[in-house]
């Protein structure tokens, strides 16, 4: 794209944004046009408080185009192969929770049980039906995200220490969902107040469904249940049980005090990755509590509602006791547990537990007193 900054406004590019993600390509559908709300309010917000810098514009139209990109390899997957709206998606198991409180180590756990399907990191970004597991490393989209992941590696091992998902590993919801242009993919790694704003009070639902019709994809061929994970489900709670009503829901729980510190330094080790600039990391730890308090707020009124839809894990036990913790989803929900899934997770625990000296490290937060009052209700519901 390479503009400068401040040729144009961002609202202005509408057409053209579109255009440089379709250019590399022989395709041109975008899909339904409901997400055109969303862009525009990013792209407004953009104009509102523009980046600062020419990395940060980058980035920026890296994330636009990324998910532009994203909508139009899906329609033509979804053309290609009409007989994913036949699929259903009974009974997801689903892992949420405030980023940094154990969710990818509780997913990444749970994924070592055959039973499940879950979308692998390399399908995040261009979603199509899953190939054969001996056919994943010739194929084109497995090799680039591997040299991305290897490339992220070389230049930002903190953060893959802290968040680091190969391509053949399970991820998370958000980057597909970044499609729909309502999700936290764009507020999370952008400063965009005004984007926030709407997104508090847009309704998810539509996002919800799009992703169910991309998992309907991928899984194609497979009859597995699904195994998901996100932490910003908290957050789109209502919405998600709308679209997958008889979802098998975990929520883990860690002191916010010490995840918002873990999750505001793994964001701006992000942005230092990708744009060598750091964030303002007081406005980051600003925006984050206002967000997941709310979050939080949603999914406790949303427990009190189905108490039967949700388990409750706290971080320190998928460590300590993690075959507990996996029996105790198992036997609310219903799920067997093979000898073979016992071990497999036994091991990734121990491989786990040799590499937790590696982990992420972060400052502590010199003042949590506006983090204990946005939190007051949560902490004392759970303990902290």
């Amino acid at each position: 794209m390479g503009l400068t900054v401040a040729a144009k406004t961002w609202i202005s590019r509408f057409d053209e944004l579109h255009e440089a993600a379709a250019a590399p390509t022989s395709l041109s559908d975008f899909g339904d046009t409901a997400y055109h709300e969303g862009l525009r309010v990013l792209l407004e917000a953009l104009d509102r408080d523009p980046p600062v810098s020419l990395a940060r514009t980058g980035a920026a139209e890296g994330q636009i185009a990324g998910a532009l990109a994203a909508r139009l390899h899906t329609q033509a997957q979804w053309q290609a192969h009409p007989g994913y709206k036949a699929r259903e998606i009974p009974r997801p198991l689903i892992v949420i929770g405030v980023p940094r409180t154990g969710t990818t180590a509780l997913h990444n756990l749970l994924s070592q049980d055959p039973q499940f399907q879950g979308i692998e990191k390399w399908l995040c970004a261009a979603p199509l039906v899953r190939p054969p597991r001996e056919e994943w490393e010739a194929h084109p989209q497995y090799q680039a995200s591997a040299a991305a992941t290897e490339q992220m590696f070389a230049i930002a091992p903190e953060v893959m220490k802290a968040h680091g998902v190969l391509p053949d590993q399970v991820d998370e919801c958000l980057l597909p969902m970044a499609q729909s242009f309502c999700c936290n993919w764009f507020p999370s790694q952008l400063d965009v107040p005004y984007y926030d704003e709407w997104f508090a009070q847009a309704d998810e639902t539509g996002s919800f469904r799009r992703y169910k019709d991309i998992l309907r994809l991928v899984g194609m061929n497979d009859d597995r249940p699904w195994l998901l994970k996100n932490p910003s489900h908290v957050f789109g709670v209502d919405a998600m049980l709308a679209v997958f009503p008889d979802a098998c829901v975990v929520q883990t729980h860690r002191n916010p005090v010490s995840s918002l510190a873990s999750l505001v330094n793994l964001l701006g080790n992000i942005m230092v990755a990708y744009t060598g600039e750091d964030i303002d990391r007081p406005r980051r730890l600003a925006r984050e509590t206002a967000f997941w308090s709310e979050a939080l707020r949603r999914t406790m009124a949303a427990q009190d509602r189905q108490p039967d839809r949700f388990v409750n894990v706290f971080q320190p036990d998928i460590r300590r006791d993690p075959l507990g913790v996996v029996r105790s989803i198992y036997d609310k929900f219903g799920f067997t547990l093979t000898e073979e899934a016992e071990q497999r997770m036994l091991a990734w625990a121990a491989r786990n537990d040799e590499q937790a000296g590696d982990g992420h490290s972060y400052e502590k937060i010199a003042d949590e007193g506006p983090i204990r009052e946005a939190f007051a209700g949560y902490m004392a519901r759970y303990g902290f």
